[in-house]
């Protein structure tokens, strides 16, 4: 190597030096700056790696509350579709000749037991095959439901379970309950197809409770909440559902005696929905509204 080249590579050696030292210096000038301020980063430091924690921890909870609410809202959802089989009767031994006969009432006859409830024949996921009637069936969906809302009812899944659980609410007969958790749904929002299925199920429910009611006052006060009801159904007249809203509403009116207003509110359906499916349905109703015959 000749001094010429020796002389520009020291050169270079030394540059680099600098120029290391000068950036050593540099980081040292900005620590020495921080010092006063390491107690607050450290803190500031600390609250970021809490906060993300505990939002991942949060998340996380959230999740599994979300698949396990979708796994019971699923499952009542699975169990209100199993098909009702009522059981076949037991043919009696002797066909039955004995019970024709009256031998049975005879003094000193033994009762005819009766035979034990057999247990539902269960699938893979433990969903029964059948139901043998429709309350068996309402009975086991609210079960589903009722531990949903007990342990998920922060989940949106627990929303939708409270428009199904009214179902099953109403089919067991307990319409009181029904209209609550139907009204609940209906105010808390949603899909508009469900909101407007919840408003007419709390109408239902209304008018069955005044149906069940003894007292004609208090039928009567039972059946203006059901025409309320049915009237906030559907307000908009160009909205889904409004033809079926004013059928309702005609419908409550016929039992509260104001055929007058049956009618009319009947024929305004034909007049502003003349293609609803409800027509056939009207047209058997008007005739006896107008006093006239039904065709």
């Amino acid at each position: 190597m000749s001094p010429k080249n020796k002389g520009k590579f020291g050169k270079s050696k030394v540059s680099t030096v600098s120029e290391t030292d000068e950036f050593i210096s540099g980081v040292d000038r900005i620590v020495q700056a921080l010092k006063p301020h390491a107690t607050k980063l450290a803190v500031l430091l600390g609250v970021v790696v809490v906060v993300v924690i505990g939002y991942t921890t949060w998340s996380w909870w959230q999740q599994r509350n979300l698949i396990h609410a979708t796994e019971l809202y699923s499952r009542a959802v699975t169990l209100n579709h199993v098909p009702v089989r009522a059981p076949e009767p037991t043919p009696a031994p002797d066909g039955g000749k004995a019970a024709a006969a009256g031998k049975d009432k005879k003094k000193g006859a033994k009762p005819v037991e009766a035979k034990p409830a057999e247990e539902p024949e269960l699938d893979s996921r433990g969903i029964p095959t059948k139901f043998a009637s429709a309350e068996q069936r309402a009975s086991a969906v609210l079960a589903a439901l009722e531990e949903l809302e007990a342990d998920y009812d922060s989940t949106p899944v627990a929303q939708h379970g409270r428009l199904l659980a009214a179902e099953a609410l109403y089919q067991l007969g307990r319409y009181s309950e029904a209209a609550e958790k139907f009204g609940k749904y209906a105010d808390g929002g949603g899909p508009e197809d469900l909101v407007l299925s919840a408003r007419e199920g709390l109408g239902y429910s209304l008018e069955a409770m005044a149906m069940a009611e003894k007292d004609s006052k208090a039928r009567q006060a039972g059946l203006e909440r059901t025409l309320k009801a049915f009237g906030e159904m559907q307000p908009q007249a160009d909205g889904p559902r409004h033809d079926l809203a004013l059928y309702h509403q005609a419908r409550i009116l016929a039992e509260l005696g104001r055929k007058d207003q049956a009618r009319k509110t009947l024929e305004q359906v034909l007049a502003d929905h003349p293609g609803s499916n409800l027509k056939q349905d009207i047209e058997m109703r008007l005739p006896a509204l107008r006093g006239a015959p039904a065709k």
